[in-house]
């Protein structure tokens, strides 16, 4: 249904030979005139300029053609419509074009049009790490971040149009803060040349889709990888919790290399984890007595070698073979720890903030919660 209150939308801004820089545009409902003051969203801020020209294609010919055009005076709704005005160079494609009545007030119009951009600004990640986001138009932008948010991707940067040389620079600060996040999405954009060798040359992805689900497959295949890569870097500074506690009698060799029967309590035991021993004070109120067992060497169930071993799993024990390192005699079964004692997996904070960067989706709930208790167990600040 016509109405008479304008409503117009930016579809595409175009450099036309002859006339500049133009915007195509589609006039829903209202009239547009020559001369008329029009207020539309901009890259760098509002932009307000006077409607020089107002062009459409020759009968039978379409907007996006090149040829010669017919002027206006006036165009009534509904039509696809060629606006040639100053100033539109950075004029942002999905945009609102609102026409500055005699009694409308500039400035109100000018945060109006900005409305839409600014609000997609909330979706970025508050602490400031995440990927750049590109794309041709609002609509496009929105329906990018749209997906990203659902799919849990933070985002720290948005922009619409082309990538250039300052879009790498800006995402380039990633780097430092999140490696993996120092990527651009790119959705149906042009990649400046300038901008992609500088992207090679900073180390900084730039994916590039006229689909988004490419996109998201792009990433997320890359995040897998840098992500995994990360964790073998770290894995020998990652020790996991567990509580383990000795079966009673199964001594197999008392001081090093310890050999002992155990259940695991709670968590998980792997090959490499450092154990030890927490005694109760000898006065009380004294410090507690933390005894360094060695790091497990080997675990076997049933004769049958095992790298890992979690709670619940090893019904009736696993053997356990824990050394010291060469220049260290050890502790010794009965002297300096018994079958009474508790044994904890030797945690220290550095791996705890290591779990946390890179191990969280492996850890359980459980898992956690002993963390927790082994920080206060170990006196870990």
């Amino acid at each position: 249904m016509y109405l008479t209150e304008l409503e117009c939308t930016v579809l595409e801004v175009k450099v036309i030979e002859g006339l500049g820089t133009t915007i195509d545009v589609v006039l829903s409902n209202g009239v547009l005139h020559e001369g008329d003051r029009i207020v539309i969203c901009g890259l760098n801020g509002p932009i307000a300029t006077n409607v020089r020209a107002l062009l459409t294609p020759q009968p039978l010919r379409e907007l996006r053609v090149k040829s010669s055009y017919v002027h206006h005076t006036s165009i009534k709704a509904a039509m696809g419509v060629k606006i040639s005005a100053p100033d539109l160079e950075k004029a942002i494609a999905g945009s609102r074009l609102l026409v500055v009545g005699p009694d409308d007030d500039e400035e109100e119009m000018m945060d109006e049009v900005m409305s839409d951009i600014t609000s997609l600004q909330s979706s970025l990640d508050r602490s400031g790490k995440g990927v750049s986001v590109q794309a041709s138009t609002l609509g496009s932008l929105e329906a990018l971040l749209e997906f990203l948010r659902v799919s849990k991707i933070p985002v720290a940067a948005i922009n619409i149009g082309p990538v250039h040389k300052k879009d790498v620079i800006r995402c380039s600060t990633m780097l430092e803060r999140a490696k993996e996040l120092a990527v651009m999405l790119c959705f149906d954009v042009k990649v400046d040349r300038d901008a992609q060798e500088l992207a090679d040359d900073m180390d900084v992805r730039i994916f590039k889709a006229d689909i988004i689900y490419h996109l998201f497959d792009q990433f997320t295949a890359y995040h897998k990888d840098i992500v995994e890569s990360k964790k073998k870097s770290q894995a020998g500074a990652a020790v996991f919790p567990c509580l383990l506690r000795m079966i009673s009698g199964a001594v197999f060799n008392k001081k090093d290399p310890l050999v002992l029967g155990m259940d695991v309590i709670d968590g998980a035991l792997r090959v490499g984890t450092p154990l030890c021993v927490v005694r109760p004070p000898e006065v009380e109120g004294g410090p507690r007595e933390v005894v360094e067992l060695g790091k497990v060497t080997g675990i076997e169930k049933d004769h049958k070698t095992m790298e890992i071993v979690k709670k619940g799993q090893a019904g009736g024990g696993v053997a356990v073979k824990i050394e010291v390192g060469p220049n260290d005699s050890g502790p010794m079964y009965g002297r300096h720890f018994t079958d009474k004692d508790d044994i904890f997996s030797r945690v220290p904070r550095q791996s705890i903030d290591v779990l946390k960067a890179s191990f969280r989706e492996e850890m359980s709930k459980d898992e956690w919660a002993l963390i927790i208790k082994l920080k206060k167990v170990l006196d870990i600040q």
